[in-house]
């Protein structure tokens, strides 16, 4: 067999072993995608259920501007992942981009920790509030833990790029990654739609 027909054959297998693993981060996500969606439906129930929200006027009220600044530093991160995705594409290495992606996912974390504490020390937590303190914690920090992975998944990426790992040719992690991450925004501005703005 000769090296072009070796090097096509390659090529060939890489697509395919990247189709296959698209799908399987696919079937994935449609899981977390429902798991999501039943938990902000039981918080629609209860919420709607409720004479008024939050229940008790002692309650402190979620911080939207707070929280609306932190959801552009989160769908700019999704942003600058495309860029790392798009420079690896074009055999530029991307790490600037993934390094800022970390650091951008990192500070929203930062903010929501901070904005945790906060609520804390104003009377709100898991045990206090009710359905209107449970739902909300549960929800964010439900998805806090899914945006600490990615964070972790794109640090990884970060590391291995150092060393050159991803190519043009050769990208299926960043692939995964991305879809990932791009998911768990999007998820954010429902969460953030319905929790804070609605």
């Amino acid at each position: 067999m000769s090296t072009a027909a070796l090097t096509s054959h390659d090529a060939t297998s890489a697509h395919a072993s990247q189709r296959t693993a698209v799908f399987g981060m696919t079937i994935f996500l449609a899981s977390e995608a429902m798991l999501f969606a039943g938990l902000i439906a039981g918080y629609l129930v209860l919420r709607l259920s409720s004479p008024a929200w939050p229940p008790s006027p002692d309650l402190p009220h979620l911080p939207i501007f707070l929280t609306g600044i932190n959801t552009v530093f989160l769908i700019s991160s999704s942003l600058t992942y495309h860029a790392a995705e798009v420079a690896v594409k074009k055999g530029r290495g991307g790490l600037i981009w993934l390094l800022i992606t970390v650091l951008l996912g990192s500070l929203f974390l930062g903010i929501q920790a901070y904005e945790w504490t906060h609520l804390y020390h104003e009377g709100l937590w898991f045990n206090k509030g009710g359905a209107y303190g449970s739902t909300f914690f549960v929800l964010t920090g439900f998805h806090g833990l899914h945006v600490f992975l990615g964070v972790m998944m794109i640090l990884f990426a970060f590391l291995r790029q150092l060393g050159g790992a991803y190519t043009a040719e050769s990208h299926t992690y960043l692939v995964l990654a991305g879809m990932y991450w791009h998911f768990v925004d999007v998820v954010w501005l429902f969460l953030y739609t319905v929790l804070y703005l609605i």
